[in-house]
């Protein structure tokens, strides 16, 4: 009886090596278990297209060698998007029903029970993670295309400034009780277009007589700036200039064009593109990306002046901010003021940036794109986020140095816009002339082992505030 099973022991046994041999090559090479398995039609067919798919790939790469702003640029491309994720799924089912057939082929009779098991657990687990991978790119692909083709809308593409990109972010909303949007924050994130080394500008909403750029409408109107008594603050430009189809005839916004003019006007930066942040859906995007973490170094009350006896804080220490609760970090002022408020915009503002890694967008592309489209609103073209994309992965290694327009440095209620001007352009020069040395240091080592030696801060730095320094990190 033993002589007559030892046959089939040595069968199962060289069976159950084949069947692993014809998982794996599902993995490695698809159709060779077909080939293997006397499927030889289907096998060298499926063989052959697979081969002609990397050749092609890898004609193409080393042909164009795409730059990553140039693989950020397809990747973002809503047409590329739309016809690449039907063929990804197709290409996804094909390979699921080449995994599903050779489990059929590997499972041969004599095997024993565990052995099929073993083999069968094996391609389940490799077909769940095929499909758990096409689901998330499918996902992610529709969830980009639901951006690009909702936020991502303008044509026009506007070159760098004197090597530097300008881009002005606005949160705002219409609260209640309140006359038309007034914007909350206004920064200014100006790039350099070849390092990714950025300066962050913050004006206060409450800036008075603001001057506007040359060439503006409200310029004639306001020769000598917005100088119509202490209700014409920055934040108010909007609600004036809203129904002024007269100056601004061809604009959507003739409110929010304005704005830009007096922005403009103070920094003396020629904007290039702006995004306006819906705050109400701000909260939306952070719940989405799963929270984001804060260390809160004093308590921030998350109520106003009119409902004081919430009596509800976010603690200090280091913790994940929901939603709700990074809304009120960047925007409470109950006990503090418009000035502290930017401070902790600032570092919002970083930490985001910092932690909305790939991996999180991947896994959560859905509730991001949903959010993102409904809180977004830009003039920043689709064709552009190649280029904005592969500088947002080189600012990521950058400090960031920033600078508020707040007292006690400058005055709000009678400013010196010269000085402004002043203290900008100097920041920005300084940005770059350590953006020049850091490439330097990094492309030849050094082996002196001395410290540098700290530099003095400008007028413009105020060691141990978020609001002005040479490194945001550092302080947040």
């Amino acid at each position: 009886m033993s002589r007559m099973r030892k046959p089939q022991r040595v069968a199962a046994q060289g069976g159950f090596r084949r069947g692993l041999a014809l998982i794996g090559g599902s993995i490695l090479w698809p159709g060779t278990p077909q080939f293997m398995a006397g499927r030889r039609g289907l096998g060298a067919t499926v063989m052959s297209l697979v081969v002609a798919l990397w050749v092609v790939l890898g004609v193409l790469w080393f042909t164009y060698r795409p730059s990553r702003a140039d693989l950020i640029n397809l990747a973002t491309n809503s047409g590329f998007l739309g016809v690449g994720r039907w063929v990804m799924l197709a290409l996804v089912l094909a390979w699921l029903l080449l995994f599903i057939d050779a489990w059929r082929l590997a499972l041969i009779p004599h095997m024993g029970f565990l052995r099929k098991f073993t083999v069968s657990v094996l391609c389940v687990a490799l077909v769940a993670g095929v499909t758990t991978g096409g689901y998330l790119a499918w996902n992610t692909a529709t969830a980009s295309k639901v951006v690009v083709d909702r936020v991502f809308t303008a044509t026009e593409e506007k070159p760098p400034l004197n090597g530097r990109y300008n881009i002005l972010l606005i949160g705002a909303d219409s609260g209640k009780g309140r006359m038309g949007l007034r914007p909350d924050s206004m920064n200014i994130v100006s790039i350099d277009s070849n390092s990714g080394a950025a300066v962050m500008i913050s004006l206060p909403r409450n800036l008075q007589k603001v001057p506007f750029a040359e060439g503006s409408p409200m310029r004639e109107v306001y020769p000598y700036g917005f100088n119509c008594g202490t209700e014409c603050l920055l934040n108010a430009v909007h609600t004036y200039a809203s129904n002024r189809t007269d100056l601004y005839p061809d604009s959507d916004d003739p409110g929010m064009d304005a704005t830009f003019d007096a922005i403009e006007g103070v920094t003396g930066l020629s904007i290039n593109y702006h995004i306006i942040v819906n705050m109400k859906g701000f909260s939306k995007l952070v719940d989405a990306i799963g929270g984001v973490e804060m260390t809160i170094k004093e308590p921030i009350p998350m109520f106003g002046k009119d409902d004081s006896w919430k009596n509800e804080y976010i603690q200090p220490g280091t913790q994940k901010l929901n939603g709700k609760q990074a809304l009120w970090y960047g925007r409470s002022r109950y006990g503090a003021d418009d000035y502290d408020r930017m401070g902790r915009q600032k570092c919002l503002l970083r930490a985001i940036a910092n932690q909305a890694s790939p991996q999180t967008i991947l896994l959560k592309a859905s509730g991001i794109a949903d959010s993102s489209a409904d809180m977004l609103s830009t003039d920043i073209p689709a064709s552009e986020l190649g280029a904005f994309g592969d500088l947002a992965i080189k600012a990521r290694t950058q400090p960031i140095a920033t600078i508020s327009i707040v007292p006690p440095q400058y005055s709000t209620a009678d400013p010196n816009f010269d000085q402004i001007r002043q203290d900008i352009a100097a920041l920005i020069a300084k940005s770059e002339r350590e953006a020049v040395l850091r490439s330097r240091t990094q492309s030849t080592p050094s082996t002196n082992s001395t410290q540098p030696t700290p530099s003095t801060p400008t007028p413009t730095e105020t060691t141990g505030t978020s609001n002005n320094t040479d490194d945001l990190d550092a302080v947040c």
